[in-house]
């Protein structure tokens, strides 16, 4: 899948061509007509190609990357739309009360009593563009926060609308580290690529008013379908979640090249120096 995909967005295959049969496909790749199919069925899903019984599949449209903006100050990954959803969907893999890594603990990991106790509420998720994964990002936070759980079980829910909205907690700054990065045996599958495969990790801590971390986060990006950049603007007295949020394209309204040009593939742009 990951290298039909690559060679539709270098060109070698452009919109409209037809892919070579299935049988060239098993042969090309050294691999069984099952794991071909399943290739391209996954492709189909993602919007990437179209099939037709009897005539072949064919590509959809070139896949070009969408565009994540990084505020200055606040959020992570929570762009809202009118309606005060995010733009991208999510699926949970774990949430609940978890021993949290010990950088996390030492801030986050208290008890009903205040007192130091390593535990917190943890959340990963995977989201993605449409039907295209391209984050994978895991949320460390105090264990009050394991209530917004309900709030977020619909796909396109916001972290950190719910923590607005639900816990009332203003959101006034962000610090954040991005680094290159390879996708590991645990991150490969969940990103739908290679092992080994480039990506960018995003790593921020969220401060609420007080100036009090209320969330240490990790995103691992795709920035072959999510192109990260950074935006200096904000309002020094802080912003609401909502204002705060990356922006991201709506799903169903991202740009796509066209034919016959290749997408410009620089992974990170960025208007400040990030630590």
């Amino acid at each position: 899948m990951r290298a039909i995909e690559s060679s539709v967005a270098e060109g070698v295959w452009r919109e409209g061509d037809k892919l070579p049969s299935e049988h060239a496909l098993c042969a090309h790749f050294d691999v069984s007509r099952t794991t071909v199919r399943e290739a391209l069925s996954h492709l189909e899903t993602a919007g990437i190609v179209t099939r037709s019984q009897g005539k072949g599949a064919f590509v959809a449209h070139l896949p070009g990357p969408s565009s994540w903006t990084l505020p200055s100050a606040p959020s992570l990954l929570g762009e809202y739309s009118e309606d005060g959803r995010s733009a991208l969907t999510s699926t949970i893999l774990r949430s609940g009360i978890e021993p949290l890594p010990s950088w996390a603990a030492a801030v986050v990991g208290r008890g009903e009593a205040g007192e130091p106790d390593g535990y917190g509420f943890v959340l990963e998720r995977v989201r993605a563009i449409g039907a295209r994964t391209a984050v994978h990002v895991v949320n460390y936070m105090p264990r009050r926060f394991a209530g917004l759980v309900p709030d977020l079980r619909e796909p396109r829910a916001s972290l950190y609308n719910a923590v607005t909205r639900v816990a009332g907690v203003r959101i006034a700054r962000m610090h954040r580290t991005i680094e290159a990065a390879v996708a590991d045996r645990t991150l490969a599958p969940l990103l739908e690529v290679e092992i080994g495969h480039p990506i960018v990790v995003v790593e921020a801590v969220a401060y609420d008013g007080d100036g009090t971390p209320i969330d240490f986060s990790r995103a691992s990006v795709r920035t072959d379908r999510l192109r990260v950049s950074v935006d200096t603007g904000f309002d020094s007295a802080g912003m609401s979640g909502a204002d705060a949020a990356g922006h991201y394209p709506r799903a169903r309204e991202a740009v796509r090249p066209q034919p016959h040009r290749r997408s410009n593939t620089t992974a990170i742009t960025s208007k400040e120096h990030i630590s």
